[in-house]
């Protein structure tokens, strides 16, 4: 089975324009079967993610974080 962060890179490269909160990444980006993730599990896989430069954290004005794909141009 794929692990989380193997999901959200996959999630990535089928859509590289998205960009979307920790919560936003668990409802959509996230297969069904992959609901029972817990948020310290899909944090853990963006912090991997983040580590080996596939996404980049970035802090919206209101303070709302959103993780998009490095490299992708963002508001």
């Amino acid at each position: 089975m794929k692990t989380v962060a193997d999901e959200i890179a996959r999630y990535l490269h089928d859509h590289p324009d998205a960009a979307d909160s920790l919560d936003g990444i668990r409802r959509w980006w996230l297969p069904r079967v992959r609901l029972e993730e817990t948020t310290a599990q899909i944090e853990e896989a963006l912090e991997d993610l983040l580590r080996r430069g596939v996404v980049v954290r970035q802090v919206l004005a209101d303070g709302t974080v959103l993780f998009r794909r490095a490299g992708s141009e963002g508001p």
